[in-house]
C-alpha cells in the first residue's frame, strides 16, 4: 500500500484558509444570534421558574378585540389547562410547587390626573402574575401582584412618572382616574434600545388590577394569555393552550392537509409556544411562511413584547440562512478532500 502523501499545496493551503474564515464567520453568527435572544426576558418566563429535572414551556395566546375576552374566560382556560395537568397526573408530580403560573392582561386609552395636571395614557390592566412573565425593571418601589390585598396600586412607567411628578421616587403617592384614587407602588424603566423603544412607543404608560380598570373603561378587553406549565413532551403545552382556548386539534385529514398549507390564521385566537421560538427547526418552519408576513387575515393586535419579539424572530431567520449559506463551502470541500484520499486509499 502506497503511503498518502498529505502534504498542502499553496492552492490548499488558500482553500483550507477560506473554509477556517467562512467557519469563524458562522460561529461569530451564532454568538451574535444567541445575544441578540438573551434580553427577551419577556420570553423567558420558563427558564427562570424551571424546576430541576422538570420541563416546562411558557405559552402565550393572543385574542382578537371582536372575541370580548373578559376575566370569566380566561378563568376557564385556566380551569381547562389544571383539568389537563390533572389527567395526565402532572398536578401529583409537581405537587411540591405550582404546576401553573399564568397572566393576562388589555390595554386601553385612558386619562389619569394629579393637580390638575391632566394626562392621556396608555392603560394596561393586568392579572395574576403579570409581572413574573415581564420583570421590568424597577426604578423604585414593587411590582403588583394578582395576590395583593389591596388592589389600588399602580405602576407608572418612568416616561409618565416625569410628566406628573418629575420625578421617579414616588412610591406612595397618589393619582386620579375618574373619581377613584389609586396609590403609586413603583415606577419602571422604559429601556433606552432602540427596537425597544420603537415598539413600546414615546408615550406614558400605566400598570394597574384588570378588574379596577374595568371598571374605569368598560370597553376594555383582554387580549393576551401567558402561562408556564409542564411540558413532559414536545409541544404539550402549546396543544393543552390551544385545546383550552377553542382549537382543538382537527380530526379531519382533509382539513388538516389543507391548514398547513395554508400559514395565515383566520382565527380570533393565535397560540404560540415561546420557549422554543428562536430553536433552528422552529425558525426554519416558519420560513416558508414568512413571505406571507405582511398579509392580515384577523384582528389580532399583539402587545410591544409580542412586536419585539416577532421581529428579532425575523432577524434570525435571516441570520440563520446567511449561517447554513457559509457552512455549505466547508461541507462540500470535506466531501471534496474525503473523496479524493479515498481515491487514493492504494
Amino acid at each position: 500500500m502506497k503511503k498518502l502523501n498529505l502534504e498542502l499545496s499553496r492552492k490548499q493551503w488558500i482553500l483550507l484558509g477560506i473554509n477556517a474564515a467562512l467557519l469563524l464567520s458562522c460561529l461569530v453568527l451564532m454568538l451574535v444570534a444567541k445575544h441578540g435572544t438573551s434580553g427577551l426576558y419577556s420570553q423567558q418566563a420558563a427558564k427562570r421558574w424551571v424546576d430541576k429535572g422538570e420541563s416546562y414551556a411558557q405559552v402565550s395566546a393572543f385574542f382578537s378585540p371582536d372575541r370580548n375576552v373578559q376575566a370569566d374566560e380566561v378563568k376557564g382556560i385556566r380551569n381547562s389547562l389544571m383539568q389537563k395537568l390533572s389527567e395526565d397526573s402532572l398536578l401529583e408530580k409537581n405537587a411540591s410547587g405550582r404546576p401553573l403560573i399564568d397572566a393576562y392582561s388589555g390595554e386601553c386609552e385612558a386619562q389619569i390626573r394629579k393637580d390638575g395636571n391632566t394626562l392621556s395614557v396608555t392603560a394596561t390592566g393586568v392579572g395574576n402574575d403579570f409581572f413574573l412573565f415581564h420583570p421590568m425593571r424597577l426604578l423604585s418601589g414593587s411590582y403588583i401582584s394578582g395576590e395583593d390585598l389591596n388592589h389600588d396600586r399602580v405602576i407608572l412607567d418612568e416616561n409618565l412618572a416625569w410628566a406628573l411628578f418629575g420625578s421617579n421616587d414616588i412610591v406612595g403617592m397618589q393619582i386620579w382616574m375618574g373619581d377613584q384614587i389609586f396609590v403609586v407602588s413603583g415606577v419602571v424603566a422604559v429601556e433606552e434600545d432602540t427596537l425597544y423603544k420603537t415598539a413600546y412607543g414615546t408615550g406614558n404608560r400605566i400598570y394597574m388590577d384588570y378588574d379596577l380598570l374595568k371598571a374605569q373603561k368598560d370597553t376594555l378587553k383582554i387580549t393576551c394569555y401567558e402561562a408556564v406549565m409542564p411540558n413532559p413532551i414536545s409541544n404539550y403545552a402549546f396543544y393543552a393552550l390551544k385545546s383550552a382556548c377553542g382549537q382543538n386539534e382537527m380530526e379531519d385529514t382533509e382539513a388538516l392537509k389543507n391548514a398547513e398549507k395554508n400559514p395565515l390564521n383566520f382565527d380570533s385566537c393565535e397560540v404560540i409556544e415561546n420557549s422554543n421560538r428562536f430553536e433552528g427547526m422552529v425558525l426554519l418552519g416558519k420560513l416558508a411562511g414568512s413571505k406571507y408576513q405582511s398579509m392580515r387575515t384577523n384582528s389580532i393586535g399583539y402587545p410591544y413584547w409580542e412586536n419585539i419579539a416577532r421581529f428579532v424572530e425575523q432577524q434570525q431567520i435571516r441570520l440563520l440562512i446567511i449561517r447554513y449559506v457559509l457552512i455549505v463551502f466547508p461541507i462540500i470541500s470535506l466531501i471534496v478532500w474525503i473523496y479524493t484520499l479515498w481515491k487514493r486509499r492504494t
